[in-house]
């Protein structure tokens, strides 16, 4: 049957009426969610677009600066001609590392990789914001707008491979010195120890991090330190003993021809360096006071030293000598050459160069003997001696032994040879130098060179003086029988003022007895008779 319209309609539920506003109330927040997520999917696109499109840019973000100069806006090219027509550079500078126990070493900005070109700065500039990730780029547009981008985040980063090269080598370093717990520093005369640790235990990898943010910082020095709660006082005695010793100088060793070791004086006081110890707080830097006391010389030193100076020398000609004469000059030379005297030793000419004999290859040519010319063998070994004479008084060397010739000799000046033969007459000349000399000899074009090489410690020289003088016979006075000489030494320092002038030595050289003009003997006159005598009064005076 049909409703009527007088029917009454039918009740609603109160469970009804819940589930209908529940069903209100949800479609509504969906409406919300969803309304947030495309607000944000377009945001989203948005930042994405826009981050898309600053990456896709041809030119540098505005705002940019490379110190004063301002790129923001450029290309790459125009930026580069800019920074170089203002003579811009990296100067990222260096950044100096402290370690424990006041170890300073420094990265530079070369070892780090920080410096640049104009054009790779402006391509550093422009990659700022490229990277092609829109996110990114984004976020660094927006900061190139706000002004807020330093130099150092537009350069790149340090090179960590270059900074850890550099970590390296100075740990090996500082390992060498803190090793054992301690550092001796020579140059400030101070023992360094850590209190509080027996070795100072560097994280490579945590100081290599620190290093390459402050090159992004722009941090010109960084610490680091170390702690530790150990503080047991080290043992001083033992330490003492350790590493203190004498001073000890290189010498030259004649076995080896070269320096010994040398090795430098260090000392210091226990007891002070207990109580300096005892006051230091646990992670600092214990300085003790030490005594150095360096050695004269080093090895180094002392090798580049030696037989680095010409002291003195000279030459001496024998192109009129005959060939046998002129091998026994060669000869000579030859066996002296390279003889090195050590300091007090003396040079004997006859033991060095040996017994002149045909067997050692020495030639008959004339020589001195006995007031006569004649032939022997090893003839003209007085030149080299001669030579030698000269050279060693150039070089300011002790002489101990040495005769003129009889007769005067021409390849030096009066007073100036040594003669020699075996058995004697002798040349000797002591080393009475700090350093040991070498005797070098050289033979060209018939001309003999002797050098004395050694260590020239002041500069001073030497320069000969001498005077000669005719001498006549006692009996007849107008008869000229040789000529008589004087040297004198006169040293000189290294700014040409005399220090002294010693007489050397005076020689006399005779005439040959052909050259000798004695006076034609006159007639010895009769005897004339002896008168007789006057007698005559012999007469007195009263």
């Amino acid at each position: 049957m049909a409703k009527g319209k007088h029917e009454a309609p039918k009740k609603t539920t109160k469970t009804e009426s819940t589930k209908k506003a529940k069903a209100k109330s949800s479609g509504g927040a969906k409406k919300a969610v969803l309304i947030i997520v495309i607000v944000c999917v377009v945001l989203a696109a948005a930042a994405f677009g826009g981050g898309y499109l600053a990456g896709r840019s041809d030119k540098i973000h505005p705002n940019l600066t490379l110190g004063s100069v301002v790129i923001g806006g450029m290309s790459v090219s125009d930026a580069a001609a800019k920074l170089e027509a203002e003579h811009w550079t990296a100067d990222t500078g260096s950044v100096e590392v402290t370690l424990p126990g006041d170890y300073k070493f420094t990265v530079t900005a070369a070892e780090a990789g920080t410096d640049m070109s104009c054009a790779e700065a402006a391509q550093a500039a422009y990659d700022y914001g490229h990277s092609g990730n829109p996110i990114s780029d984004l976020m660094c547009y927006f900061k190139c707008i706000t002004g807020s981008v330093t130099q150092g985040a537009i350069m790149k980063a340090a090179n960590a491979d270059g900074v850890r090269k550099a970590v390296d080598k100075a740990l090996a370093d500082y390992n060498e010195r803190m090793g054992k717990g301690y550092e001796i520093d020579e140059e400030n005369a101070v023992l360094k120890l850590i209190k509080g640790a027996d070795t100072a235990d560097i994280d490579e990898n945590k100081l290599c991090d620190i290093i390459v943010r402050a090159f992004a910082d722009g941090s010109v020095g960084v610490n680091y330190g170390v702690s530790s709660d150990s503080s047991a006082e080290p043992d001083f005695d033992k330490l003492h003993e350790e590493i203190c010793a004498e001073v000890l100088d290189a010498k030259y060793d004649p076995e080896t021809q070269k320096a010994t070791e040398s090795r430098v004086g260090i000392e210091f006081d226990v007891d002070e360096a207990k109580k300096l110890w005892d006051n230091a707080e646990n992670g600092e830097t214990v300085n003790i006071p030490l005594t150095v006391t360096q050695p004269k010389y080093t090895a180094e030193q002392l090798d580049k030293m030696l037989f680095a100076d010409k002291l003195g020398s000279q030459t001496t000609g024998y192109s009129s000598s005959t060939a046998n004469r002129a091998t026994n000059v060669e000869l000579s030379a030859k066996k002296i050459n390279g003889y090195i005297l050590n300091p007090g030793e003396t040079f004997s000419y006859n033991t060095v160069v040996g017994k002149r004999t045909a067997e050692a290859g020495f030639k008959s040519a004339s020589a001195y003997s006995g007031g006569q010319v004649v032939q022997s063998i090893g003839g003209g070994v007085c030149q080299t001696s001669s030579t030698l004479y000269c050279a060693v008084l150039y070089a300011n060397l002790e002489i101990v032994a040495r005769s003129e010739h009889g007769f005067a000799v021409s390849y030096v000046p009066w007073g100036m040879d040594a003669t020699v033969s075996w058995g004697g007459p002798e040349f000797k000349f002591k080393n009475n130098r700090e350093f040991p000399v070498k005797i070098v000899t050289k033979c060209k074009n018939r001309q003999l060179t002797v050098e004395i090489w050694g260590t020239d410690v002041d500069g001073s020289y030497v320069k000969m003086d001498y005077s000669a003088w005719t001498v006549y016979d006692t009996t007849y006075p107008s008869v000229a029988i040789g000529t008589g000489a004087v040297t004198y030494r006169c040293v000189y320092d290294k700014d040409g003022e005399l220090i002294s002038r010693t007489k050397e030595a005076n020689s006399y050289y005779s005439y040959h007895p052909e050259a000798i003009k004695w006076p034609t003997p006159s007639p010895t006159p009769e005897p004339a008779e002896t008168p007789a005598p006057t007698e005559e009064a012999a007469s007195s005076d009263p």
